[in-house]
């Protein structure tokens, strides 16, 4: 009889273990930290100059190649601003994807605003507001009032990106582009978001149509300007595209495949494949002159090599698995939004303001002062962590409890939303499957 009992209670935890979780991934957490970081690298190397060469004597004696070089990393880091689109539509489109699989309501569109404002806004808002007031203008960086409020009010609203002379000349912040793409996508995201979940293949194949005419049909013709077109909205419809398909198909998959030794090998064996199709991507961006032309030939594949290291990722082996969705992973991804948006701001400033110090007319990064350079990327990256934790607890914890609790006085109260659903850079986190796993 003991047996019997036991049998049902032992059935459930098996099929648990083997089943794909589709609700909370947990290597989003280190896939969006790894991407961040990427881009941290390339912001960095452009202030220090350091070369990553991590040199090997020992394999050297064996016969093997003595230094290991990662310099492709620092140039090219870059490119990971794509894959932090990618898995903002990936995750964003995961309630929408489970809801229609499951044949049960979609995602109700005002919360998606609210919950869209309460992750971005806050963080963003006080940044660009204390850099304004307390740096750029005491600084003289505008010569009138009015030069001021054209770059103030753009930034503010999410729509510098439109204005060239701010796209890559603002004096606020120049990173903050990626913020206002997101911004500008979320407006038409519940929509497309429907009518994906109704008409999946066409409304992919519409988006890349968008982007093809864009790039294809207008930025790519005139590359004289391509630095100011490869970064406009409808550049990344493809890449977005993809976020919202390979969600749909993880899903999907989640469905009808179970965890197996052999998924899991086949899975680990396309993740490794797809680190390496990347490695050869970012060893050949930088070749091209400009590179922006690269990006705009290769961004919807490098989105497809982004996308086969995400779901690998998610359905490899376990200890595979707990490399991105570790403790350190979880932190790192919970602080990541606000990473990103203090690091560039941080480096430049700290090698304007001679931290540490250093005399003469070239910053030391040109005359080959290692010691400074191995300082300064010391105090950029403490001061980084430092402030994105700062913000992040401070800011934009307690700003997004308060957006995502707060109802009209008008209507009845409703229960306060619980805290799971701050959200992150770019998901909601019902969609995180994220962060909010620690975000």
């Amino acid at each position: 009889m003991e047996k019997t009992s036991d049998a049902p209670a032992r059935k459930p935890q098996a099929a648990e273990k083997t089943s794909i979780d589709t609700k909370h991934i947990d290597v989003l957490d280190g896939v969006r930290a790894l991407a961040v970081l990427g881009v941290l690298w390339f912001h960095f190397w452009q202030q220090n100059w350091i070369m990553p060469y991590i040199r090997m004597p020992l394999l050297a004696r064996l016969g093997l190649p003595g230094a290991i070089n990662l310099e492709f990393i620092a140039r090219a880091g870059f490119l990971f601003v794509d894959w932090l689109l990618f898995l903002s539509a990936f995750c964003l489109f995961l309630p929408y994807a489970r809801a229609a699989l499951d044949h049960t309501p979609l995602p109700e569109t005002k919360l998606f605003y609210k919950k869209r404002i309460a992750r971005i806004v806050p963080s963003y808002y006080v940044s660009v507001l204390l850099i304004f007031a307390f740096v750029s203008v005491p600084a003289g960086a505008y010569r009138t009032i009015w030069d001021g409020l054209f770059d103030l009010l753009p930034t503010l609203t999410f729509m510098q990106t439109l204005f060239p002379d701010l796209l890559i000349g603002t004096k606020i912040n120049g990173v903050l582009w990626t913020a206002a793409i997101e911004m500008q996508f979320y407006l038409f995201f519940p929509f497309l978001a429907r009518a994906f979940a109704k008409k999946p293949g066409w409304t992919y194949l519409g988006m890349l149509v968008v982007s093809a005419l864009y790039l294809r049909g207008f930025a790519l013709p005139h590359a004289d300007s391509i630095r100011l077109t490869v970064n406009q909205l409808p550049a990344f419809f493809g890449v977005f595209a993809n976020g919202m398909a390979f969600a749909f198909l993880f899903v999907l998959a989640g469905r009808h495949l179970r965890r197996s030794p052999q998924l899991s090998a086949l899975a680990l064996v396309a993740l490794v494949a797809g680190f390496a199709i990347l490695v050869t991507m970012m060893k050949a961006a930088p070749n091209t002159k400009p590179v922006q032309v690269w990006q705009a030939e290769n961004r919807y594949l490098l989105s497809l090599v982004f996308a086969a290291i995400t779901i690998s990722a998610a359905l490899t082996f376990s200890g595979v698995r707990w490399l991105f969705s570790n403790a350190l992973m979880r932190y790192l991804s919970l602080i990541s939004y606000n990473i990103y948006i203090w690091h560039q701001w941080i480096a430049v400033k700290f090698k304007e303001w001679k931290i540490p110090y250093w005399t003469g007319e070239k910053p030391p990064n040109m005359t080959g002062d290692v010691r400074w350079q191995w300082t300064y990327t010391a105090l950029i990256l403490l001061a980084t962590f430092a402030v994105a934790t700062a913000a992040t607890y401070l800011i934009e914890h307690p700003a997004a409890k308060q957006i995502l609790a707060w109802q009209p006085h008008s209507k009845k109260r409703e229960p306060m939303i619980s805290v799971e659903t701050i959200e992150e850079d770019g998901e909601s986190v019902d969609d995180t499957e994220t962060k909010r796993q620690g975000e």
